[in-house]
This record gives structure tokens, C-alpha cells and sequence, in this order.
């Protein structure tokens, strides 16, 4: 008779959300291919989900995130292991949550830069390159606060820096 191995469960199931089911552990860019997951994901839970459980799953995830984070790097003994992606995903989520989506623009004008894939694509890419370079503040997050926080925090500084460019280019109507 097996006997139940909580051990193995709790890596098994901490390795698949921080993984983003496997994304990360893709052998090119695994954290654009975790922001790809992320997209596909949020496109999903956007039509299924109202706006309060979208949130509630973001910032749930957001705690989850924190807490696999910390066990798959502890395990791996890497620090931000390029295999977690949950960082991405949640982070990249929030940027989603932000931009107009397709209901929203019926009440915009359709003027240039309210084509929302068009505001996703430009989302998307201008998250990779701050998680990415990780310009200040992000790097001082990555430096100063370490552990499953710290691999989830950098990405929300991202993605906020992520809204705040693309707030100035559609006020400047440069989207």
C-alpha cells in the first residue's frame, strides 16, 4: 500500500505554479514565454471571471506566487531561478487588468491607440523590457528584498513602470 507523501506533493505542486505549469521551463526566454502564458491566461479568466474575481485571483496568486517562489528557489539554491514564472504571469496580469479591454472601448472614442491587441502587444512588449534591464526601481527591488517576495516584487515594479509608459504615450497620443 503507497502511503501519501506530502513532500512530494508540496514540490510537485510548488514547481507547477511557480513554473507557470512548465513554461518556465522552456529552453529560450522562459520569462517571455511565462508573459506569452500569462496573456493567454488573463484573455481566459477575463471572459469567465467579473472584475472582483479577477482581483481576487490576482492578488491570491500574488501570495501563492510569494510562497512557491521561496520553496523552488530554496530547492534549486538558485536566486530568481529563471525556471519561476509566476512573477511574470501575475505581474503581466496586472498590467492586462489595467489596459482598456474589448467592453471598454465601446464607450472610447475610436481615435488611434484605442485598438486594445494593439495596447496589449505594446503592454507586453515594454513589460519585457523592464523585467528584463530592470531599470531603477526596479533593480533596487531585485537588490534589496530577497526570497519569494522579492522574485514577485520586482515584476509588480515592472508592470507598474509598464502602465506609467503607456499612460504618457496615449495622454501624449503616441499609442
Amino acid at each position: 500500500m503507497p502511503i501519501f507523501d506530502f513532500s512530494r506533493v508540496k514540490t510537485v505542486v510548488s514547481y507547477s505554479i511557480a513554473t507557470g505549469f512548465g513554461a518556465g521551463f522552456s529552453r529560450y526566454i522562459p520569462g517571455t514565454v511565462g508573459t506569452i502564458w500569462a496573456w493567454i491566461t488573463f484573455l481566459i479568466l477575463d471572459y469567465i471571471l467579473t472584475d472582483v474575481f479577477l482581483i481576487f485571483t490576482i492578488l491570491s496568486t500574488f501570495i501563492i506566487g510569494i510562497l512557491v517562489s521561496n520553496f523552488v528557489e530554496e530547492d534549486l539554491k538558485k536566486k530568481d531561478a529563471s525556471e519561476i514564472v509566476i512573477d511574470e504571469i501575475v505581474a503581466f496580469w496586472v498590467v492586462l487588468f489595467f489596459l482598456p479591454r474589448g467592453d471598454d472601448l465601446l464607450v472610447l472614442s475610436h481615435g488611434p491607440g484605442n485598438d486594445f491587441p494593439l495596447i496589449q502587444i505594446q503592454a507586453f512588449f515594454l513589460f519585457r523590457f523592464f523585467d528584463i534591464f530592470k531599470p531603477w526601481p526596479t533593480n533596487w527591488v531585485d537588490k534589496k528584498v530577497h526570497g519569494g517576495l522579492g522574485v514577485m516584487l520586482d515584476d509588480i515594479v515592472a508592470a507598474f513602470q509598464t502602465l506609467l509608459i503607456l499612460s504618457v504615450l496615449h495622454r501624449l497620443e503616441l499609442t
